[in-house]
């Protein structure tokens, strides 16, 4: 199938391009990577009949500028961030055919902090290691292995159907996902099981789950910090043995500042493991913006296997509602 020229970055702060990840080589060193808020992604995709796993554009922060260069079918999901097409305002978690020329402006987010782009057909990426995914500290997979910038150049499977512009504007997202996103106005609360280490950490990881953390500005995608009142008991335990690590793990350094790993995360690691999140609470976290407050709760490990297994079901079939007669052009 012949690819097009499909998307001209104009502008890019922090983008991407991701798809679900890259697993099986994480005995290798190498990490999953792929979307940090995998269910916003996914459905970015379905809304213009891609697969789920199809590459698409990760924008964090917003500030991302692009022009079309063929008519496409687009989706923007995550967060609630205002984009326009040719200055005219258009919703997110919705698709819409975008013609020739028009140039398309995702602002900072209001409430998130994480956009997902898909077009119709995929972005054509290089794949490594099965994956589409890009792996900036590693150098490869993506666009060249790097952050997308200005005059960026990406290109697509052409697949220009009237079947599939009639995806335009016809479907909806549920309610209870959008509505994951995180408000700054209140503590978001992440779930999660006990880690390996709580033993270690004695009458430390009570006060774990009693305190108040804050998302830190030097968050990133291998892993988002936290800051409050710091677990004493780390300083005590310094380096462990290392061992196997995961998105989700929340570790505490001799600082005793809490980490949760990302999807960059590395894959082995020397720090005490307090916990292990939910992947939806994962998902929702990826959404906070710096400052936003949380706490953990403690749930039992059969409910958070359900809840996995729940949103594993999701992401592998995200289900949509169709809206009869509604379609949306630009």
């Amino acid at each position: 199938m012949d690819h097009v020229p499909t998307i001209k970055v104009l502008k890019s702060f922090y983008s991407s391009i991701q798809d679900l990840g890259r697993y099986g080589f994480r005995a290798l060193g190498v990490p999953v990577c792929g979307a940090m808020d995998k269910l916003s992604a996914a459905y970015a995709n379905a809304l213009v009949g891609n697969d789920v796993n199809e590459a698409l554009i990760e924008v964090i922060g917003g500030n991302f500028v692009f022009e079309v260069l063929r008519d496409s079918l687009i989706a923007l999901t995550g967060a609630d961030s205002k984009v326009t097409i040719d200055n005219i305002p258009v919703k997110v978690w919705s698709s819409v055919l975008v013609r020739k020329g028009s140039v398309v402006v995702v602002e900072p987010p209001k409430r998130g902090f994480i956009t997902y782009i898909a077009v119709d057909g995929g972005l054509d990426a290089e794949v490594v290691m099965g994956s589409k995914s890009t792996y900036v500290r590693g150098g490869f997979g993506g666009f060249e292995g790097r952050l997308l910038k200005p005059g960026d150049v990406l290109s697509t499977k052409d697949v220009r159907l009237k079947s599939v512009f009639k995806l335009a504007g016809s479907y909806e997202v549920p309610n209870e996902v959008v509505e994951r996103l995180p408000d700054s106005n209140t503590v978001l609360e992440l779930k999660a099981t006990e880690g390996m280490h709580v033993d270690l950490l004695g009458e430390d990881f009570i006060e774990l789950l009693k305190n108040v953390y804050v998302v830190d500005v030097s968050s990133d995608r291998m892993g988002y910090r936290l800051k409050g009142e710091p677990i004493k008991k780390a300083s005590k335990l310094g380096r462990l043995i290392s061992i196997p690590t995961n998105r989700g793990y929340v570790q505490i350094p001799p600082d005793g500042q809490p980490i949760v790993l990302m999807s960059d995360a590395q894959t082995t690691g020397g720090y005490a493991v307090a916990l292990v999140l939910t992947q939806r609470s994962v998902d929702v976290l990826a959404q906070a913006q710096p400052g936003q407050r949380v706490r953990f709760k403690v749930v039992s490990v059969e409910e958070a296997e359900d809840e996995n297994a729940k949103y594993l079901e999701l992401l592998g079939n995200p289900p949509l509602i169709f809206k009869e007669g509604e379609e949306s052009y630009y």
